[in-house]
């Protein structure tokens, strides 16, 4: 099928059966709805019912990506790249004026063409934007020290709103792990010492008795996330997780309408390498139960992986980032559990009255003492 036609059919699948109106995909349900007549347009997933969501060997995705013509993973898309912050999303065709939904600055827009890696799933929105607006309200009143200004910001403007799927690489392995290390076994040993109004006590001081300890464990990892966008802090990933992976679906283009879609910054070579610590870090918390004991010394590990294998996933955020004083901030609800994380600034005048306050205070208590 050529790209023509594909668009095509893509194009005919968000139109409205009603009127003919371009849809939108409606969180937490299976059907686009038409905003002018209000028909209900159900998805079409009946070529993907019984697929299975299955991992990519990690060698075989390595060597297609030498050629990103390689239809088994890439697409066609209209990608569009923001100058300030350098993000890459994709947009709907019809979209020609917008904000980038990073850092809130005016995108020029030339739909251009390019193909890019093909997601092998998403989740798709599960939260509408009237529910996770009020959540943004809820978050920013409990700023301590954040400007009024600021908070303002939430409570005027509820159309700053993006819903945006960020790129996430998820991994699965397995590992082979030899160590060595020690065994550590507590021991009270009993001593005397002399008290402030001169007496004599007895007391147990913990001792640590250490035994040699060598062995090897295994591990099996599955859905290890790591995000792949940089247009994001590098915290944000974890602190708005975690995702349910069960409802992943298999990649359909209706599950995007009326969404921004980012296209990964970080490829899935270094994304490894950010799943390899994750894994490690489990992979100690294994030693030091195979070890055993009252306390551990890991002085090696060496691990093997094999059956490395991965997905490409685009996960669901509410986004909105607001520019403040020529700084731009991130705030994000997780769409599908609505746990909400962003960046704030804070009240530098608020603070230096709070600080004033307790000096005071304090003043006042030391002379009433």
């Amino acid at each position: 099928m050529s790209f023509e036609e594909k668009t095509t059919e893509v194009s005919q699948d968000l139109k409205c059966q009603g009127c003919g109106a371009i849809l939108a995909y409606q969180p937490g349900t299976s059907y686009l709805k038409c905003a002018y007549c209000g028909t209900e347009n159900q998805i079409k997933e009946s070529e993907l019912t019984n697929q299975v969501i299955s991992p990519v060997d990690y060698e075989e995705f390595t060597a297609a990506m030498q050629d990103i013509h390689d239809a088994r993973f890439t697409v066609t898309a209209e990608v569009v790249h923001c100058q300030n912050c350098g993000a890459n999303s994709t947009l709907d065709p019809h979209v020609t004026a917008d904000l980038c939904a990073f850092c809130a600055s005016p995108l020029v827009i030339d739909h251009q063409v390019k193909r890019i890696v093909k997601p092998h799933g998403l989740i798709p929105f599960f939260i509408e934007e009237n529910k996770a607006f009020p959540l943004f309200k809820k978050w920013a009143g409990g700023l301590w020290f954040a400007p009024n200004d600021f908070k303002r910001i939430f409570s005027a403007q509820n159309n700053r709103l993006k819903g945006v799927y960020i790129p996430f690489w998820s991994y699965d392995a397995e590992a082979s792990s030899s160590y060595e290390g020690q065994r550590g076994e507590y021991y009270y040993v009993t001593r005397t010492r002399r008290t402030a109004d001169g007496k004599t006590e007895t007391y147990e001081e913990q001792q640590t008795r250490w035994y040699y300890a060598s062995g090897r464990v295994f591990n099996r990892f599955k859905d290890v996330i790591v995000s792949a966008s940089t247009s994001l802090p590098n915290n944000f990933a974890s602190k708005i997780g975690p995702w349910n992976m069960e409802y992943l679906k298999p990649f359909n283009d209706q599950y995007l309408s009326g969404f921004i879609a980012e296209t990964f910054s970080i490829d899935h070579v270094a994304g490894a390498h950010a799943a390899k610590k994750m894994m490690d870090d489990e992979i100690a918390d294994t030693v030091r139960s195979d070890i055993g004991g009252d306390t551990q010394r890991i002085d090696d590990i060496d691990s093997v992986y094999k059956d490395i294998r991965l997905k490409y996933i685009l996960l669901p955020v509410w986004l909105s980032a607001y520019r403040y004083k020529g700084k731009s901030y991130q705030i994000m609800v997780n769409a599908f559990n609505g746990k909400v994380y962003g960046q704030r600034p804070y009240s530098f005048w608020k603070i230096t009255l709070l600080i004033l306050f307790v000096i005071i205070l304090f003043v006042l208590l030391s002379q009433m003492g």
